[in-house]
């Protein structure tokens, strides 16, 4: 099947055919697909690597990430698909008996994922492996922006799969407009908020549903009783670790007072020590996307005009890096503290106390996540309940997108539907209830005339 041959509309009607005649609905066939990219990513690994320094500059750890959160996914799906298929016995009133009901999840058709720059292969191939263990068919869109990767992903799925099973589309944003505007069965998308919302508007012209993954502009809050060496270590390996271009990437700091030169002074020695005294050069920081330079220039010219950069600062168009910078923050300063940075800037903000932080983050845009430093369990929970996120992480970063069976996903302007696991299974599939009745009793009172009913009614109900 050529895509230049026939319309949108007649690729995505064969691989919709493929789950319609009920092709997909064998757990083997659903393991055969996911073991397949189980098996792409096995036989081409060294590949994937170099296209992803070529497009992003991306270290090998950082690329042998991508692959092995996939093949997490992968292996947990097939230790538990059979036990996530199998339906579900639902309770039924004593009054309908004899009757039963149950929930079976059915798939829901062709799926369109359309994946981002920053995780060009993980947010194409893990959300594929929750759409096939729904028993779906897919059509994947890579980033335009990363031209090496998208052009690799396009050879090896035409070459492990069948084009009735996935379809990869090349192309740049236009290309995306014309596909969301299709009648897909869902819509997976990961990027900005922004962009999330024009998707939406597209959408709903055939109703189709949508899982965002979007934007995020993850605080953290860090109390005096935190160990701040291991607080600052697991912040900069979070922030910084694809050049801080992570929706789960730590976007402020929000610390008491006492501790923030402290705090300042450990964040200091942890970038150095992880990406040396010049981290342009360094191979474990990554490129920045030509945009987001661009953006986080102009941050920088405004912050070091004004001072209050505390550390870094280096910019490298050639290489398209800017060092791990540290920010002197107000607690005023809207610009920095509500909008997602998506780059090596990290904001720091004094506080006086949790409730000056907390009150910050109710007026800002749902995060997707919120991290806390020390406290204690009552603080905790009640961070936890005053305010709305994706996740809450304590004593950590970027937790959650390393647990496969956590369901995965934002709230509000970060976005909206889960995935990981059995969530991603749910996700991409319909719930569908069914119930059956006997003929052994069939009682005249669910029948008109409704006089002796309603005597019984108004007995009960005292009307």
């Amino acid at each position: 099947m050529n895509i230049l041959d026939k319309s949108y509309k007649a690729n995505i009607d064969e691989l919709k055919n493929k789950v319609i005649t009920g092709q997909t609905e064998n757990i083997g066939w659903r393991i055969q697909q996911i073991s397949k990219i189980s098996r792409l990513l096995d036989e081409n690994k060294k590949e994937i690597i170099k296209a992803l320094f070529i497009d992003l500059g991306k270290s090998e750890i950082e690329a042998l990430s991508e692959i092995l959160l996939i093949k997490e996914e992968i292996s947990l799906t097939k230790k538990n698909l059979r036990s996530w298929m199998r339906p579900k016995k639902v309770k039924t009133p004593i009054y309908l008996f004899p009757s039963f009901s149950k929930l079976i999840y059915e798939p829901l058709g062709c799926v369109l994922i359309l994946g981002p720059y920053n995780y060009p292969l993980l947010y194409l191939l893990k959300p594929l492996v929750n759409i096939f263990s729904s028993g779906n068919t897919a059509v994947i869109k890579p980033s335009e922006k990363c031209p090496s990767v998208s052009k690799l992903i396009k050879k090896l799925t035409d070459k492990y799969f069948q084009k009735d099973i996935l379809l990869t589309i090349e192309g740049d944003y236009k290309e995306s407009i014309k596909l969301v505007e299709q009648n897909f069965d869902h819509i997976f998308f990961t990027g900005s908020t922004e962009t999330g919302k024009s998707i939406m508007k597209s959408a709903s012209t055939n109703l189709t549903p949508l899982t965002l993954e979007l934007s995020g502009t993850n605080p953290v809050i860090i109390f005096k009783n935190a160990n701040l060496e291991i607080a600052a270590k697991r912040i900069v390996w979070g922030k910084f670790f694809n050049s801080g271009q992570s929706c789960m990437a730590p976007n402020h700091i929000f610390v008491e007072k006492e501790i923030e030169n402290q705090l300042i002074k450990e964040l200091k020695k942890f970038i150095t020590i992880f990406y040396g005294e010049n981290p342009i050069i360094s191979k474990n920081l990554s490129k920045l996307q030509k945009k987001q330079f661009s953006i986080t220039s102009e941050l920088l010219k405004r912050y070091k005009k004004e001072k209050r950069i505390l550390f870094g600062g280096t910019c490298s168009k050639k290489r398209m890096k800017i060092s791990p910078t540290i920010l002197k923050v107000k607690l005023q300063d809207k610009n920095i503290i509500q909008k997602e940075l998506f780059s090596s800037l990290l904001p720091v903000i004094g506080i006086d106390n949790k409730d000056s932080a907390l009150k910050k983050i109710n007026q800002t845009s749902k995060p997707l996540a919120i991290y806390i430093f020390g406290g204690n369990k009552k603080i905790h929970d009640h961070i936890s309940k005053v305010t709305s996120s994706g996740t809450v992480c304590i004593n950590d970063v970027m937790l959650p997108v390393l647990i496969p069976n956590l369901p995965f996903g934002g709230v509000g302007e970060s976005g909206m539907g889960k995935f990981h696991g059995e969530e991603g299974f749910k996700n991409f599939s319909n719930q569908k209830s069914i119930t059956y009745k006997g003929f052994l009793f069939d009682l005249d009172l669910r029948y008109p005339p409704y006089e002796k009913v309603m005597n019984i009614i108004k007995f009960i109900f005292k009307i």
